[in-house]
Parts: structure tokens; sequence; C-alpha cells
């Protein structure tokens, strides 16, 4: 589109956005060529001249030069609209770039404030040192403890948050402030992260210079403090549970020390020690037993020190589970044996397991008593050549129920075992079953698969020394092999005379609600009657039977309703969180149940809550704030009217302590995070300094805004209105001076 420039002068033509950078312009343009404008120009000059150059009457030369003019302009004035005249106009104005700013609001930084000196600046001296150096800038302000919120201003700043996460906060400010012009971050903190990755990652590749300053004493303060806690997430009853404490000693005299565990206001144990040398560490190990099954939450307090900065750091809390470790085991017998006898012997080295064994004889009956009413009642069976051929349907039927209703089962083949039954009643349930009937076997031993190297099975000693089966002595496996269930797992297969045979030994199968394990050999009991040089290996098979049957016990998540805390201890000022789940019988998820919450505070209070449905089976509470101790909860999922299920737990909520681990400030650390983004590191009481460091960086570039308008002449009503005034005007004095 041509353009002309747009008089009075000082205007200029444009086809470039470079030169609106240096003043601000207007330009003429038109839809077509300027040259057929000045033909249409002069064609209007023409028409006007031939129009007036003679009039009846005849009027004076001027009359007719100011009706020309008139006729000339309406003419020129319509022919140019016809040529879509664009006027331009630019205006560009200069913005000053954006500084961020984020304040630490941890817990640490009013500690570090109450330990500032008469020459020490404060938190709020750092703000004011903030506020004027930015005085005039535009700034964005945010607070962060382990996560940013945009703040109004800089008065506004509390400093209540329990954790510190500097490469959080630096991501979190640079993504919201992405889409304008950022110059810089001003970062004011001790440097005392303890959650997320190591900020000079971060800083190393900030889009925007870093300016820090430092907040707090970088000299060491007198402290003995809990500096980290170790123990077993999950635990079994009636095991010691063993807690290491970590205790570090900042100014304080070697002496005494003393560590104690207490449940509620229950002193579990007591240990003794010596506190060691100022700026070292030292560990201690207490026991305690675990007690009953369910979630526990026992606190560990350590001495405390006349002189120290603070005692916050004295005293943590852990939390745990205990699992109920006790298995009643049924073994069930086609028939006496060895293997029984064998089998039976090693599981009852097991304190945790309790044996009932039922052997059957050939009428059918049983020894040593009667079978089980309701075996469901047990935690395990274990079928050492059962069916067998005096085994009765009922038994048979009452054994394959059970096991389809959940209950894990162990078989081990024995010569005396009914392959025909077996197939017919547990073909579906175990992990491989015989092609045909024939009972003939084989003398030879096993191999371990690839995927018993990363099986609980197989977790033995010296698991990866695959020839210790050879050694042991033979045993019997089936001359036909089993076939092997879709979506069993094979752990071994046989060795005949030293050749490898794919055909499986040992395979275990989880599906659903049935979980199943089958060992295809008999003749066991050989490997647990060895010479002395031979107990290692005899020991391996003694494990890995424990093994088989923990992994049998070790229940899967199948609740229909399961409702957890979003962490097992939230610290005070937290808000609590509950996350669930609710499922029908097919275990597929439910979004319209009804989910009842009960909580049961630490002083017996009782408080009613409902979730709320998140879509696709889940549920959330959201309680709030919550006073600090170890709270109960009961859930119940209701649909119409019906109970679908339960589910309850246990969490604590705690003093927080996480922010007094440190109490020194890290300058250093600080200062590398400026250096490494380009940015300076300030002193809390230099706001020349820090103004200085901002304006001076190379990324405090003003911007210049340029803003366009446009006006398209052919679509404005004065430019109609001009039109019709000079006609008016022309046709006015037509008739005054008698024209027609």
């Amino acid at each position: 589109m041509p353009s002309i420039p747009f008089w009075p002068p000082g205007f200029h033509v444009y086809t470039d956005l470079i030169h609106l950078l240096y003043a601000p312009t207007v330009a003429f343009s038109i839809g077509s060529s300027f040259w057929l404008l000045i033909l249409a120009a002069i064609g209007a000059a023409a028409a006007a001249w031939w129009t007036y150059r003679k009039t009846i009457p005849d009027l004076p030369g001027s009359r007719r030069g100011s009706l020309g003019l008139l006729r000339f302009l309406s003419i020129l004035i319509i022919s140019l609209l016809l040529f879509e005249p664009v006027l331009e106009r630019s205006r560009s104005t200069s913005i000053e770039p954006l500084i961020g700013l984020l304040i630490d609001q941890s817990e640490s930084m009013a500690l570090a404030d109450s330990l500032a000196g008469d020459e020490q600046p404060g938190t709020a001296d750092v703000l004011a040192t903030i506020k004027r150096a930015t005085a005039g800038m535009d700034t964005w302000v945010a607070g962060f403890g382990s996560h940013i919120n945009v703040l109004a201003e800089t008065d506004t700043i509390t400093f209540t948050r329990d954790r510190t996460d500097l490469a959080t906060a630096l991501s979190e400010a640079a993504s919201a402030l992405s889409d304008r012009p950022l110059a810089g971050i001003v970062l004011a903190s001790d440097g005392l992260y303890n959650t997320g990755a190591n900020p000079l990652h971060i800083a190393e590749r900030f889009p925007v210079p870093i300016h820090t300053i430092a907040l707090g004493d970088p000299t060491d303060q007198i402290d003995v403090r809990i500096e980290g806690v170790v123990t077993n997430e999950l635990t079994y009853s009636g095991l010691d549970v063993p807690v290491l404490v970590r205790i570090r000693n900042e100014g304080v005299a070697t002496g005494p020390l003393e560590v104690n565990l207490f449940s509620g206001e229950t002193l579990l144990t007591t240990l003794a020690g010596t506190l060691p040398p100022s700026g070292s560490e030292t560990s201690l190990e207490a026991r305690f037993e675990a007690g009953e099954a369910g979630r526990k939450t026992i606190r560990v307090v350590i001495s405390r020190y006349p002189g120290e900065v603070t005692y916050r750091n004295n005293e943590t809390r852990l939390d745990f589970r205990v699992l109920d470790q006790k298995k009643s085991v049924l073994l069930i017998a086609a028939s006496p044996s060895p293997d029984v006898s064998a089998i039976s012997r090693l599981l009852s080295l097991d304190e945790t397991v309790s044996m009932t064994v039922r052997a059957q004889r050939r009428d059918g009956s049983w020894h040593e008593g009667d079978f089980p009413p309701d075996i469901r009642d047990f935690d395990l069976i274990l079928a050492v050549g059962f069916p067998g051929i005096s085994s009765t349907p009922a038994d048979i039927r009452s054994v394959a129920e059970a096991v389809d209703a959940g209950t894990p089962l162990l078989y081990v083949h024995q010569r005396t075992s009914s392959l025909s039954r077996l197939q017919e009643s547990f073909g579906t349930l175990l992990p491989m079953g015989p092609r045909d009937a024939r009972p003939s076997s084989i003398q030879g031993t096993i191999q371990q698969t690839p995927a018993a190297a990363s099986h609980a099975v197989f977790d033995i000693p010296n698991r990866r020394d695959v020839s210790r089966w050879r050694r042991l002595p033979p045993i019997s496996l089936p001359e036909r092999p089993w076939e092997v269930r879709p979506g069993a797992t094979v752990l071994a297969t046989s060795e005949v005379r030293g050749i490898a045979l794919p055909d499986p030994v040992i395979a275990v199968f989880r599906q659903g609600r049935v979980k199943t394990a089958a060992i295809a050999a008999y003749g066991l009991w050989r490997w647990t009657l060895v010479p002395e040089d031979l107990e290692q290996e005899a020991l391996g098979f003694e494990q890995l039977l424990g093994n088989m049957v923990q992994w049998l016990f070790a229940a899967d998540d199948d609740r229909l309703i399961r409702v957890e805390p979003e962490q097992s201890s939230f610290s005070e000022g937290d808000a609590v969180r509950l996350n669930g789940q609710v499922y029908d019988e097919a275990l597929r998820p439910l979004s319209d149940a009804a989910v009842s919450i009960q909580l049961t505070s630490p002083e017996g209070q009782l408080f009613p809550y409902e979730m709320q449905a998140r879509g696709n089976g889940r549920y959330v509470l959201d309680t709030g704030v919550l006073p600090a101790g170890t709270y109960q909860y009961e859930a119940v999922a209701q649909r119409d009217e019906q109970v679908l299920g339960t589910d309850s737990g246990v969490f604590s909520i705690g003093q927080r302590s996480l922010e007094f681990r440190r109490t020194r400030a890290d300058a250093d650390l600080l200062g590398q995070i400026a250096s490494r983004s380009g940015g300076v590191m300030v002193q809390a009481d230099d706001p020349q300094g820090l103004e200085a460091a901002i304006r001076n960086s190379t990324a405090y570039i003003p911007r210049t805004e340029i803003q366009l308008e446009e006006f398209r002449l052919w679509q404005r009503l004065p430019s109609l209105f001009l039109v019709l005034t000079l006609l008016s005007l022309e046709w006015f004095f037509r008739k005054r001076w008698g024209l027609v």
C-alpha cells in the first residue's frame, strides 16, 4: 500500500517499524497507485474548469473561481475516498522493567531476626532497605516457604512457613513472570533451605540476574539439635523397632546426653550417651517394642542445655506402621509323608506362624482332629499333596471356595496327589497344573529363572549362587512338564543330569483376590537332612520356604474404601487433607457414594466431616488447621443407604522443627546464587547499593512500547459530512448568483 507524508512538516513516511522507535509518526496511504490519485486530481480540476469556464448569466472571475474550487474539492475528495485512504499514527512510550521481590517467610527468618544484634539489621531493616531501593520501580512481591504466594506489599509479610524451598520459589517466580518484562529478582533470605533441589542449579540458568540479601548471623550459635532420625516405616508386632538418632553439638561442652522415646506421654525407653565435642555429631540407637498392629507415632526428645538458641530442634516425631505378623497356617496333606513332617518342622521354627496340621487317612478321615469347619479363618492354606485319592468332594470344594474367596494357597506336589482332581478343582487357581494324570517322576534339581532375581521369594543370601541347588540331594520332578497358567510367574525350572529344561517347578500367581504358589516337586525333605558342609544350602531352602509363606501372607489392598492422610505426619499450622477412594465389588471406582469421616481428637472429642467427590471414585477432605496431637479417623462409605465399606487410620500433627535444624545463616550460598545468575549480593542495610545493582544490571533496559492507531477515512462520517458540505455550499452559491 503506497504512502505519502502528511503535513505539517516533521512527519514523514514510514514503511518499517524501526522508524517508529525514533519519533511519533503519522502516515497517509491509499489502496491503489499514487499516480492514479494524481490523475484523478487532474481530472477533477479539468472538470471544475470546464464546468465554470462560462456561465449564464456571466459571473465575475472570482465567483466562477470559487464555484470551481468547491466543485474541484468535492470531486477530489470523492475520488480520494474511492481509493480507500488510511491515516496511521504511532506513539512510543518508555516503560520501566519489572523487579521481582522474593521474601523468605520461613520460621528460621524469625529466629534470625531474634538473633540480630545492635549492629546487625533485622527483618524490618531488610524490608525497609528493599522498599527504599525499589521506590519508583515497578515491583512484584511474593513470599515463599515451600511455594510462593503473591503479596500486595512487603508490609504484609509474616514469618510462619515451616519449610524453605529456594529452588521451587525461584522456578515459580520465573514461571509467573515469564510474560512480563522482568529485569531481575531480589531474594531476601537466610539461605537455609531444607526442602527441594539445590538452588544453585536453578540460578545457573535463571533468565535474569538474582540480587541477594543475606539475613541472619553467619556465625555458629549455641545449639544441640537432632540432625536426623532413621527408622523403618513398616514393622511387625512383637518385634523391636530400632531408631537411629543423629545429634549435633554447636558450642556446648561435652557431657551426659539422654535420648527419650515417648508414645504420647508414656516413656518407651531411655538411652544414655555422651554429647560429642562442639562442631561434631554422634549417633545413638534406641530400641522399643512395636506393640500391637496399627499406625504409631513416637516423640524423640534429647537433653536440653543452658544457653541454646532454641529448643525447638531438641524434639521430633516419627510415624510408622505396625503390621500383624501372626500367621495362622492350615497344613492339609493327602497322607502323612516325610515332606509333611519337614515342612511342618521348618514352619514351626517361625514364632510368627501358628500351625494347624491335618493329614488324611485312607478312609478320608483326618489325623490329629477333624477337618476345620470354616477354613477361611486361616491366613494361609498349605496343601501338601492335597487333593489325594482319599479326599472327599466336600473337603476339596471347601478348600477351592476358600482360595477363590481370597485365602492364599501354597500347593506342594506329592506322589500321592490326585492329578485329575487337582486339575479339575484347582486348575484355574494354581499358577501351573499337570497336562495329564500320569504321576511318573524323574530325579533332578531346580534352576532359578531370571524372574527369580528380583522376586521376594528368592530373596535369600547369595541368591546369585545358582549352583547351590546342584549341591543339594536330588528331588523328584514330574516326568511330564506342567502347563503354566497365563499371568503366572515361573521362578524355577528343572535341571536333570546337568541339563537345564524349561519345565516349571516353582511358580507364583496373583490375580484379583486369588494368590497362590506351587512347587511341582516332592522329596523336599532331602534338602532338610544334609551333612554339615551343606547346611548353608539347606538354610537357603528354609529361607525360600519362609519367603514364599510371607509373600502369600502379605495381603494385597483390595479394600472397597480406602482413606489415607496426604502425609502421615503434619506440621503444626498445616491444613490436614485426607484422600479417599471408593470401589464396588468388582473394584470399579464409584463416584456417587457418601463418605463420612469421624475424627477423634487427642482429648477424645468427636468431629464429623463429609468428604467431597472429585470424580472417578476419588474423594477429598480438607479439615483446615488442627491443634498438635495424634488423631484417629473412621471412614464409612454409603450408597443408596447401604454401607459399602469402612476404613480407619491415624495421623499426627507435631510441632514444627524442620526450620530449626540449622541456626547459622548461609551467606555463602546466597553469594553463589547471585554470582551464578549474574546478580550481586548486597548488604541488608544498603539501599543505595541494591538500587545501583538493579539499575546497573545489563537486564535493566527500559522497554519501548509502540501504539499504532489507524483511521480508515472512507469509513468515517466526517468524510461524508465534508463532501455534503462542499456540495451544499456550491448549490447555495449557484442559487444565490442566479445559476441554474
